[in-house]
């Protein structure tokens, strides 16, 4: 019976695991988040945020966009940029579906790892006398409950992660956007 609360624990757990990597996915998609080079830009600093750009080698997408915004013919500066967009798109968006799927192992593996604690427990309190039987009936469902709150606990982690990670690609993609427009060369 201690195998069950295991394995419900070991499924809530990395349920939960696999679900914040989506947050992270969702939070840095990119080496240098927009709304700190927009800081940068909003201070009169955007050239050291560039030069900041330029030094790291994570920055991969961010030189791309530095060079895109730099492209002296519009439409190939929007085609560059748009292009950019889809690539960041695909970034903010990995594992999107893992915290549903999460949520549904968790939760079925709780159900799941509960009823057999629930059926072996029963199973072992009938060979029991009848002055002990009521006592370990009660002992018995109390940990087939413990065992499906495991996976309720890690159905509520993934959930609550998916919204975040949904908030947060929100305002990353506002961010993007803003970063765009300031990058933009003025038209004359």
């Amino acid at each position: 019976m201690i195998a069950l609360v295991v394995l419900a624990a070991l499924v809530a757990l990395g349920c939960a695991l696999a679900s914040a990597r989506r947050l992270y996915f969702a939070t840095n998609a990119i080496a240098i988040h927009p709304a700190v080079w927009l800081d940068a830009i909003a201070r009169g600093e955007g050239s050291r945020a560039e030069r900041a750009v330029r030094r790291d080698p994570r920055a991969d997408w961010e030189r791309e966009l530095l060079d895109a915004s730099r492209e002296p013919d519009a439409q190939t500066r929007t085609a560059r940029t748009n292009e950019l967009l889809i690539d960041l798109d695909f970034r903010v968006s990995r594992w999107e579906r893992v915290p549903r799927v999460c949520a549904s192992i968790a939760s079925s593996a709780g159900f799941l790892f509960g009823s057999l604690t629930l059926r072996f427990g029963l199973v072992a309190s009938s060979a029991l006398p009848d002055d002990a039987r009521g006592g370990a009936i009660n002992a018995v469902v109390l940990q087939a409950v413990n065992v499906a709150a495991l996976g309720v606990a890690g159905t509520a982690f993934a959930i609550a992660a998916q919204l975040h990670a949904r908030r947060m690609k929100k305002s990353f993609e506002k961010d993007v956007d803003a970063l765009i427009q300031a990058l933009e060369p003025a038209e004359n």
